[in-house]
């Protein structure tokens, strides 16, 4: 290019003006050298380090460091230390100023994993702490000799605090100082600047290459985000300093003007260590310095949770907590945000820096586990079929992630895997990895992250990892906090704290689906010898652990073929009489139900493939403790699904013990069926309030759509902990007019829970008679403590059309026989059933039959089928006929009154509960019109006169919904 046109060119667009740590440290000591960098508490006193006194410590590093700049410029420097805060970001920024790369290494890492980062750095240098690390550096140096006799390495002593700080606390303008002579170096974007390591959280760390691009990204979030959000001083002082999130909190962000308390200097001979960061000591000097926010890891935030008189520090005291690094339980983070804690989510990775936004919106404050990304960064989500996302950052002009690892664009794939926000689009968590994922036998899969958050939230566990990979049954490593740990191969000790532990573990499993649930001969507690490895910031190295537990893992899985449940005896006289109450006993366990029902079919009180192998297996071992080794060789493998009932199993067993069936008799099964299996078409009950499970506590009270039926609903109980109920409308109820079906429905609950509180949930077309029975027991004085809708909301009826197919009595009972099509619409639409299902077919052969409104001849389940249908059309018709009271009288102007949507929605809203909704992707809504959809998508629920809670759920379908384990966490957290 002529020189000409580039100087004029030049003029238009200068070039990217960059910021540099020593630049930072420059324009501190010119501008603000009396302004606090870092306070600490000693003794009584709260002493200041100005930016004076740090810039000058990072000039005295860099003289000592590299003398007059020796040698050439550019030279990779590993810092492996173990230094107070002030002294290791002094020598990490006095490299930089010696233009130097420094490479801070945790020295919690193995000689093969440093040996790893110092090739793949072309570092050949190392300062540390050479007393307190000698033997790390020992075995280092004899691992070198083994593996690479060739690579060269130095290691020196890392400067003093003496040396760097020699008036330490005091220092004035007038100190004795020799600033170090500035380069000439005037760094391009890409330039190298750093190297900085992951975790290794699943596998050996890996050396990242940062540039000066980042590095200004990174002084953006500090300068614009937090300074809005941070009252200083932060206390950061539990952070590792060679993570991206210590070298943010405690060096980046003080030098931009957001000053951090840390701990007081400690290492002040060449033996001497710094202060080891605990929960207690942490939370003691963010006291002792007024800190009013903290930095820090899940780990920590468990534990001041678990003490009252931490949390109560917090409570009163804290402003804004940022964490990072890990999950934090839901119920934890709820309550420091309940506290009136505002909890700051610093998402990020090493190869993307921070990429969430930090300047939290009011409205979000309860949204504590969501984050948004910032406006820097771009981001593509890569859906995984299953409701879950892959974070991907994508490369722009302004920014680019360190690491390049796409195959059609410029970015970095995360591996890290998100949900979307059921009704704030621009919000999202990580749910876990994509390399984490547990891939189970049957093909099932587990995300273990958000069982693993809710058993750490225990004030006994210290540490967690779910396993399961290419197993049948999901188990758990637990590691105890030092308090409770115990002799592991005490038996009695084991079942002692498996009991204990039990709690925890049922909460996990209300979030998880059937396939991933627990048991409990499935928990695995480490010994005293083999602590769960863990990563500098304190997170447990899953792989590693797994490894590391690889024999216990495998002998666990071997004791569970082997044993059952201990605690229940098989009997030892093989009668029916006998044999029932035992298997109803051992499938509660397995189902953790308190009851089931001995003539309904097991699949239908929650069974699926694991629980029916974890079933057999609990009858084989019953009949081998009463040496009854033959029958227990002769049990099929499809047992449950050939004899799906308690009885049948039970008379099954009575005749194979006593020897009175042939081998085809035994051999007589029934192939396991699909999962997801259609939901029956039976009956399973002759009462109109039916316990589905029963576990104390106020019950769900689950009210059908309109064909009247159990079938559906009872897929809640496998995702479900507590009591449920469910209502069925027989053929015998009085359904007309509808006030009447109303109070008939009313009278049956309150026969079976005269008192309050009550819980109503509906599901699809009950939504209107849900309402009419919670507007009568608020009349009547009672209690509801919650109101929910799952995939219809009441005000769904006045979308368009609606009112003007009401106002004539023809069209209404057109509505009621185009019904059918509609139900089979909506299993064709559910990603779990589809046009093919036999849930399809079977809708299909009921409506096609020309006899079937007259009930007669067809199989027992087709007479079935066509008694629902009766239900169904005699509820639909009953309903339409009740909206239609809400229209305005014929005689009334158009303008004088309210309308029907009017009218209605006034009803509607005068329910005093607090109210819910939930919508599924491929439900209801999914019928509509594109622009009917756009507003209509929440089914109505908008529109109500008062707050309703909503939750979009992707992936499932108008059936499916119901058995999806987060539309069962939402709903009873309401």
């Amino acid at each position: 290019m002529h020189e000409a046109v580039r100087a004029a060119r030049a003029l238009l667009l200068p070039p990217m003006a960059l910021d540099t740590l020593p630049g930072l440290v420059s324009r501190n000591l010119a501008r603000c050298p009396l302004d606090p960098c870092y306070v600490y508490a000693e003794s009584n006193d709260v002493v200041t380090i100005t930016h004076l006194e740090f810039g000058r410590a990072t000039h005295r590093a860099a003289h000592l460091l590299r003398p007059n700049r020796e040698g050439k410029d550019g030279k990779v420097v590993a810092i492996i230390a173990e230094s107070d805060t002030m002294v290791y970001n002094a020598i990490f920024v006095g490299l930089m100023t010696a233009n130097l790369i420094p490479f801070p290494i945790s020295p919690r890492n193995s000689p093969p994993a440093i040996l790893q980062l110092l090739q793949a750095s072309s570092c050949h240098h190392i300062v540390a702490t050479r007393v307190t690390l000698a033997p790390l550096l020992s075995r280092l140096e004899q691992h070198i000799a083994e593996a690479d006799p060739e690579f060269t390495l130095s290691v020196d002593e890392v400067p003093s605090l003496a040396q760097l700080y020699p008036n330490l606390g005091v220092e004035t303008p007038e100190c004795a100082f020799q600033p170090y002579p500035e380069g000439n170096a005037h760094p391009e974007p890409d330039d190298l600047l750093m190297y900085i390591h992951s975790s290794g959280s699943t596998g050996f760390p890996k050396a990242i290459p940062w540039n000066y691009r980042m590095l200004n990204h990174v002084i953006a979030i500090s300068t614009i985000d937090m300074r809005a959000q941070i009252q200083p001083p932060a206390a950061i002082m539990g952070l590792p300093p060679f993570h991206i999130y210590g070298i943010g909190s405690q060096l980046v962000r003080p030098l931009c003007g957001i000053h951090a308390a840390v701990f007081p200097p400690r290492a002040i001979t060449p033996d001497a260590l710094p202060m080891s960061a605990s929960p207690d000591n942490v939370l003691d000097h963010a006291r002792r310095t007024n800190s009013r926010t903290i930095s820090t890891v899940p780990t920590f935030l468990v534990t001041w949770f678990n003490d009252p008189q931490a949390f109560e520090y917090l409570k009163q005291k804290m402003d804004s907590i940022i964490w990072g690094g890990g999950p934090l339980p839901q119920r934890i983070g709820d309550a420091y945000v309940n506290a009136g804690i505002r909890l700051i989510n610093a998402y990020g990775t090493t190869e993307t820096s921070g990429i969430a936004s930090l300047s939290a919106r009011e409205e979000d404050r309860k949204d504590w586990a969501w984050f948004r990304i910032g406006d820097r960064v771009k981001v593509r989500w890569a859906p995984q079929g299953d409701g879950t996302f892959e974070c991907q950052v994508l490369a722009t002009e302004t920014y680019v992630p360190l690491v390049l690892n796409l195959p059609d664009v410029k970015g970095y794939a995360t591996s890290d895997l998100c949900v979307n926000h059921p009704t704030k689009k621009d919000l999202w968590r990580i749910v876990g990895r994509l390399d984490d994922t547990i891939v189970h036998t049957s093909g099932e899969k587990t995300v273990p992250v958000p069982l693993e958050n809710i058993i750490i939230s225990s004030p006994l566990v210290k540490g967690v990892v779910v396993f399961g990979h290419e197993r049948q049954q999901t188990g758990v490593l637990i590691e105890l906090i030092p308090e409770e740990q115990m002799d592991v191969k005490d038996e009695a000790q084991l079942a002692e704290l498996r009991n204990k532990i039990w709690p925890v573990i049922e909460e996990a499993n209300a979030i998880a689906p059937g396939f991933s649930r627990i048991f409990k001969e499935m928990i695995l507690f480490t010994s005293h010898e083999k602590p769960l490895p863990r990563a500098g910031k304190g997170t447990v190295m899953r792989k590693a652990a797994i490894k590391l537990y690889t024999p216990e893992i495998d002998a666990l899985y071997t004791t569970a073929e082997e044993h059952a449940v201990d605690s229940i005896k098989a009997p030892t006289i093989w009668t029916t009489e006998y044999i029932q109450p035992w298997l109803m006993e051992v499938a509660a366990v397995v189902c953790n139900f308190t009851s089931i029902s001995p003539t309904m079919d097991l699949r239908q009180q929650g069974f699926d493939s694991l629980a029916a192998t974890v079933f057999r297996l609990h009858i084989t071992k019953g009949l081998r403790s009463r040496k009854l080794d033959n029958a227990a060789a002769a049990i099929p493998q499809q047992l449950v699904y050939a004899r799906p009932t308690i009885s049948e199993l039970s008379s099954f067993l009575e005749a194979l013990v006593g020897g009175g069936l042939s081998q085809t008799e035994i051999d007589q099964t029934a192939p396991a069926p699909a999962e997801p299996s259609a939901p029956s078409s039976f009956t399973a009950s002759d009462e109109t309030v039916v316990e589905l499970r029963s576990d104390g506590g106020v019950p769900f009270i689950v009210f059908p759509g309109v064909r009247g039926t159990l079938d559906a609903i009872i897929a809640l109980r496998a995702n479900f902990s507590g009591t449920i109920w469910g209502i069925q409308i027989l053929e015998s109820a009085p359904i007309e007019p509808f006030s009447a079906l109303a109070s008939f429905l009313l009278a049956k609950i309150q026969a079976k829970r005269p008192k309050g509180p009550y819980r109503l949930v509906s599901y699809s077309g009950s939504s209107v008679v849900v309402v009419a029975i919670t507007k009568m027991l608020e009349e009547a004085g009672e209690e509801v403590l919650q109101v929910s809708f799952i995939d219809h909301f009441p005000l769904l009826w006045t979308s368009p059309g609606i009112a003007a197919a009401l106002k004539d009595e023809g069209t209404r009972r057109a509505h009621v026989d185009a019904l059918g099509q509609h139900i089979i619409q909506n299993v064709n639409l559910d990603p779990l059933y589809g046009p093919d299902s036999d849930l399809a077919k079977m809708f299909a052969e009921v409506l096609n039959m020309e006899d079937a409104a007259g009930g007669v001849g067809g199989s027992e389940a087709m007479a079935i089928q066509r008694r629902y249908m009766s239900v169904r059309h005699r509820t639909m018709s009953s309903l339409l006929d009740f909206l239609a009271t809400f229209l305005p009288p014929a005689n009334q102007d158009q303008d004088s009154g309210p309308t029907y949507a009017e009218s209605f929605t006034h009803w509607v809203s005068k329910v005093n509960a607090p109210m819910s909704a939930i919508t599924a992707e491929f439900g209801l809504a999914a019928k509509m019109e594109e622009d009917v959809r756009r507003e209509w998508g929440d089914l109505g629920a908008s529109r109500c006169l008062k707050p309703v809670t909503h939750c979009y759920l992707t992936g499932v379908g108008h059936l499916g919904v119901l058995g999806d384990r987060r539309m069962a966490a939402f709903l009873q957290q309401q």
